[in-house]
């Protein structure tokens, strides 16, 4: 019985926010931008900005936004870290859609959902909070929504009028989707009840001992993986008036779809009033294939735009006016660095272009004569907008981020260079507050993609404009596109894989990209060429480490994940990952082909290799750092390793990701700019890498 109070009084209070430790998110919601004088951006106001939706813009076609039946009223859910309590805050707030009113807090608490999904036929979990989207109820009245309570997800209903929130759902499994009925009754929801019985019987399989096999990513865990072939989705109904549920039946089963990753978009579809559809499609099978734009009438019959400006890389198709115009979002420009808004009619040769930006919008969704959008650029922090769909004009609904009008950013110049097969890229050159230009600035690189609002590049794990707010200039790095997809013939994925490894052409693909960009911004006048540093995360750690091979550029280097290598790649990584990669062409580790590694292995090259290695790993990947780091370390190399308890692929605790962008910096002020921090808590810092700096990496303090 008491057991039972307590988790019933642990609900309501993750449902209603009603605890004393929660008054330490009660600025998740900002007054203004402040009264404090304006000053330099900092570590941990990069740290403590607040998110609505992914925090760093991928192009997902699902949106973070919900919009009431009335048209009148916007939804989203609102994030913001906090550092000193290792916690994500978080919140489901509700706001007039003309932006007159502020948010009204209608539920707070309860941690994010992390994407789950089918890797290699395994369903993994993957640690990356997903991208929430609230769902009025049909009548407006209420707001349901995921989140995590108690250690699962679970569905909150919160009333709009700010009266209360609760909990409708028990689910012993986490739940993945879910959608209101029609008369606003019930709500069906979809969760994979199957995976109780399926870690049951790994259980079972480890009082015997578990097979090492396919399902074992052994840098994660040990414990086996479920296929997941064995973890069908069962849709449920909940009644809302008794909480009482059932399995639903197939027609309320229609009104829910999972997608293969929960925030994933369902489909490309949409559809008007009148049953009239838009879509795209692929123009071949080419993987990388560019898509055209569709449309069927009522009455079923298609018809394709034949305009240049209907193919191409679009992302989301909007009706208009009824079905008489169809508006769609693309890319366009170098490198599909500007998001295009334009408007067609079926039937017309003509395609007005209502919008053309160099900002990343995101998560668009239509209302009206508008579009909603989180619009951000390089810097600014994503806000709300209402997109005019006749004049593109945009209007302010929301800024989630006031006070960054009082950060002080340096100014960024775009740099445009392409590989040495014509593939286009482009560098954000970021410079220090105020500068000048009187001195040369030592150089930071950071990958691998450059879009919206310039935090702390792909992981978001090195601050850019901190970083230049300490005295460097910082070029963030948008990668080429890959040189599978401008490769003929190729119609599968597993080919374009096999193109991308033969004799390393992707790597020496983006590396001539870096080393173009590179030059682009030593000849701006403002960089030191002598004092140049690089950094990056999984794509991105693979380019630095092609750099550190085949490049004497760099004086100082620092990796959140690590290394393409001849055990790490076919055998560390588990036999799934080791699989796929010797199919895409990667020799077998027994055959010990030194050869064929010496391209990009920091382990077959550690003698040879100079420079300065910071390793920030997540703890669940750092196994996979072992070859590499090993052979560095007995190289007498200087390298260090930190390691951040229970992360992933990208790192997301608070308090991880603040220790991080600040080891960074002092990482690179130390080998760049001969600076230490005097804070008397790094002394022992310091000491291990003055250590380092001693010729031929000198003797381990420790």
């Amino acid at each position: 019985m008491v057991r039972a109070l307590a988790s019933a009084l642990a609900i309501a209070v993750a449902a209603c926010g009603a605890s004393s430790a929660q008054a330490r998110c009660d600025d998740l919601l900002p007054d203004g931008p402040g009264t404090e004088p304006v000053r330099d951006i900092t570590a941990r106001d990069l740290a403590r900005i607040r998110d609505i939706g992914e925090p760093i813009a991928t192009g997902i076609a699902t949106s973070p936004y919900a919009i009431s039946p009335d048209g009148r009223r916007l939804a989203f859910v609102i994030a913001r870290g906090d550092p000193a309590t290792n916690r994500v805050c978080t919140a489901l707030v509700a706001m007039p859609l003309d932006g007159r009113e502020a948010p009204r807090l209608l539920d707070r608490g309860g941690a994010l959902p992390v994407h789950a999904g089918t890797f290699r036929g395994l369903f993994i979990d993957t640690g990356f909070p997903e991208q929430i989207t609230p769902i009025w109820s049909p009548d407006g009245s209420s707001i349901a929504y995921r989140k995590v309570v108690e250690g699962k997800v679970q569905l909150v209903r919160a009333a709009t009028d700010g009266s209360g929130a609760s909990v409708v759902t028990r689910s012993p499994t986490d739940i993945e989707d879910f959608a209101w009925l029609p008369d606003g009754k019930a709500i069906v929801y979809a969760t994979r009840a199957s995976r109780i019985e399926a870690e049951r019987a790994i259980d079972r399989e480890g009082e015997a001992g578990w097979r090492y096999d396919a399902r074992v990513v052994p840098n994660i865990s040990w414990r086996p993986n479920p296929w997941a072939r064995d973890l069908p989705v069962s849709y449920l109904r909940v009644d809302l008036a008794n909480d009482a549920q059932r399995a639903a039946t197939a027609a309320e089963q229609a009104h829910v779809v999972v997608p293969p990753m929960p925030g994933y978009p369902y489909d490309g579809v949409a559809t008007a009033e009148t049953g009239a559809q838009a879509w795209t499609e692929r123009v071949s099978r080419h993987p990388y294939a560019e898509h055209q734009l569709w449309v069927s009438d009522a009455r079923g019959r298609r018809t394709a735009c034949t305009l240049p400006g209907c193919t191409g890389r679009i992302s989301r198709v909007f009706w208009a006016e009824g079905d008489r115009a169809i508006l769609f979002l693309g890319r366009a420009g170098w490198r599909g660095e500007q998001t295009v808004l334009h408007r067609w009619q079926p039937g017309s040769n003509r395609l007005t272009t209502v919008l053309r930006t160099t900002d990343t919008l995101s998560g668009c969704i239509q209302t009206g004569r508008e579009l909603i959008c989180g619009r951000e650029n390089a810097t600014m922090p994503r806000r709300i907008v209402a997109i005019d769909v006749a004049t593109g004009r945009d209007r302010l609904i929301y800024d989630p981020n006031p006070e960054f009008a009082r950060l002080r950013l340096g100014r960024v110049q775009r740099l445009r260079f392409t590989t040495d097969r014509g593939l286009e890229a482009w560098g954000d050159l970021v410079l220090p507050p105020g500068y000048g230009g009187t001195s040369k600035l030592p150089l930071i690189v950071v990958s691998y993609h450059s879009r919206g609002f310039l935090r702390g590049g792909t992981g978001d794990e090195y601050p850019i404009h901190p970083l230049a707010a300490k005295g460097f200039a910082v070029l963030s790095f948008e990668r080429p596109p890959s040189v599978a997809a401008v490769a003929p013939g190729i119609t599968s994925w597993p080919e374009a894989l096999a193109e991308l490894q033969r004799d390393w052409n992707e790597r020496r693909s983006v590396h001539s990209a870096l080393m173009a960009g590179i030059d682009k911004a030593i000849a701006t006048g403002a960089i030191d060429p002598d004092r140049v540093g690089i950094t990056g995360l999984s794509d991105g750690a693979s380019i630095v480490e092609f750099a550190l091979v085949n490049s004497t550029r760099f004086k100082a280097a620092a990796m959140s994940t690590c290394c393409d290598d001849r055990l790490t790649s076919l055998v560390l990584g588990g036999e799934a990952w080791g699989g796929e990669n010797r199919r895409s062409g990667y020799p077998l580790s027994v055959d010990n082909d030194r050869e064929y590694w010496k391209p990009i292995s920091l382990s077959v090259n550690a003698r040879r290799i100079t420079t300065p290695i910071l390793f920030q790993l997540a703890d669940r990947e750092a196994g996979l750092a072992l070859e590499s780091y090993g052979a560095l370390r007995e190289a007498n190399k200087p390298v260090e390793m930190r390691i951040y308890p229970d992360e992933y692929h990208n790192k997301v605790q608070p308090r991880h990701r603040l220790a991080v962008y600040t080891r960074n910096i002092d990482w690179f002020a130390f080998w760049l700019r001969n600076v230490e921090d005097p804070d008397p808590g790094k002394q022992d810092q310091y000491a291990r890498w003055r250590a380092l700096r001693e010729p031929a990496g000198g003797s381990d303090p420790r």
